[in-house]
């Protein structure tokens, strides 16, 4: 069905914008009316490559939202400078494009890796790998300034050299007088407050203009590395997630001007509050890529706006939660039921405030709360959520033990918005979706009996003491089988072609 998708319905006045899929129609329909796809800065169509995070802040503008994960600098130095420090020679070697060998796929990675048998892998793409003879070579980047170590022993590159060259050959360019023009600048501002004036809030400013400045330089100063990239591998198709990164965008561009197909790998929850995947109806950015290969076909349906054909959205399934559920078999319950708290940075001090005030409501010999922290919580957690720690609530870092050998372990998940919960479905759990912003994500879940919804603490106390019902909610639609067979059946038929 190409592209024949209508966006959702638009708001025209800020008080009428109420959730984010509804604020996201709204931003639509401005960027649409100001030609923003078609706007240029020193040559580089730039809001391709902002839109997410403009749309993002926005959000948090609007408390629709928190900021999800905390910056570089506003992390402890200790708690990266000196493991960075040590792995430098492993470092320089690997952001170096000398002795790269030639291969089949090209894959850029998420940079968050987590522990799988001793190694730290990217969840979302190596499990699919695992299930291909063909040859790769891996690129990503530092998570919060680490590099995770060991890793799966794949021919891998760093992006981050070419990053910090691409600023530095910028700011070099500004102390020339050839930065951006200040009526560029001027014309960003005047934007920030048409978006203010249409969605009753926008994100400062400045922010903005340091976007739209970061988006220029990158572009700029990565295009000639990715060109001797792609020179060197020579890949006849680029594998990606989070297609939306400044850098993927930027990776998808340049393969295209070379003629490679570019296909994403789904990596978390998506739908019609997604500025990642919803655009105007025939609008597909030149940076989205050619196929989304999507964890099941349910996807599809929840992302109307989605800029592709039927026949470029392929199912296939999810191959970290795959090896997981192999490797974490249900137990056997204990004989206090478990109740497993998913948090998450943005919407972790209102669902910390509910366990709070839910806990002395439950009998402790029959319930157990578990509150497990995004990993993004943890520097600061105490901090932020003072009341866990006063009531004494068992409160479980991210790297304490991997998500699903806690979701193996208990009886019901809590959360918002999380992909942990819809992966939760696969193992059976009982499900309650808290009605916190952003919560209307999982509406689908809900909507169809595979979870509860929940808003206060006495609503989620009486859904946990309600008799558990034994019958298994059908989550098929979530997760199409056999994703390493779908994925290495898809890359074949697009290898194939590329002859």
């Amino acid at each position: 069905m190409p592209n024949q998708h209508q966006s959702p319905a638009s708001p025209s006045a800020p008080e009428r914008v109420g959730s984010p899929a509804q604020t996201l129609a709204a931003f639509i329909e401005l960027e649409e009316r100001e030609h923003l796809f078609e706007r240029r800065l020193l040559g580089v169509e730039y809001w391709q490559l902002i839109r997410h995070d403009v749309f993002r802040e926005t959000l948090e503008a609007l408390g629709q939202s928190a900021r999800a994960h905390l910056r570089l600098e506003e992390l402890p130095v200790r708690q990266w400078l000196g493991p960075q420090l040590r792995a430098l020679p492993s470092t320089l070697q690997r952001s170096l494009l000398a002795r790269l060998p030639q291969a089949d796929l090209l894959v850029a990675t998420h940079p968050r890796q987590l522990l799988y048998r001793g190694r730290y892998i990217c969840p979302y793409t190596q499990p699919l790998l695992w299930g291909t003879t063909y040859s790769r070579v891996l690129l990503t980047g530092h998570y919060q300034g680490r590099y995770f170590s060991p890793d799966a022993g794949e021919e891998t590159r760093y992006v981050d050299l070419g990053l910090v060259r691409a600023h530095a050959a910028f700011r070099a360019r500004e102390l020339l007088g050839r930065g951006l023009p200040k009526a560029a600048m001027l014309e960003l501002s005047e934007l920030t407050a048409r978006l203010s004036a249409q969605l009753g809030a926008a994100p400062p400013a400045s922010r903005v203009i340091r976007r739209a400045r970061t988006a220029v330089l990158t572009s700029l100063g990565t295009h000639g590395y990715f060109d001797a990239l792609l020179a060197r591998v020579r890949p006849r198709l680029v594998v990606n997630t989070v297609g939306y990164r400044l850098v993927h965008q930027l990776l998808t561009l340049r393969a295209r001007a070379h003629g490679i197909p570019v296909a994403e790998v789904q990596h978390g929850t998506i739908g019609a509050a997604h500025a990642g995947y919803t655009f105007a109806r025939g609008r597909k950015p030149a940076s989205f890529p050619d196929h989304l290969l999507l964890f099941g076909e349910i996807w599809r349906e929840l992302t109307p706006g989605l800029p592709l054909p039927a026949a470029q959205v392929h199912a296939i399934g999810y191959g970290w939660l795959e090896l997981q559920r192999s490797d974490y078999p249900r137990s056997a319950p204990p004989t206090a039921r478990r109740v497993l708290f998913l948090s998450q940075r943005d919407i972790g001090r209102e669902l910390a405030a509910l366990v709070a005030e839910l806990h002395p409501q439950l009998d402790a010999d029959q319930f157990e709360l578990i509150y497990r922290l995004h990993p993004s919580e943890a520097p600061d957690w105490r901090e932020r959520y003072p009341a866990l720690v006063q009531r004494g609530i068992r409160v479980e870092l991210a790297q304490a033990r991997p998500l699903y050998a806690a979701q193996a372990e208990a009886d019901v998940q809590v959360g918002v918005y999380s992909t942990a919960l819809v992966e939760g479905v696969a193992f059976g759990l009982q499900t309650c979706v808290v009605a916190l912003p952003g919560h209307e994500q999982m509406r689908f879940l809900y909507e169809r009996g595979l979870a509860q919804r929940v808003q206060t603490a006495a609503d989620l106390r009486a859904a946990l003491q309600a008799p558990a019902s034994t019958a298994r909610a059908d989550g098929s639609s979530l997760w199409a089988p056999n994703p390493q067979t779908g994925f290495a059946d898809f890359v074949s038929e697009q290898l194939r072609r590329a002859h």
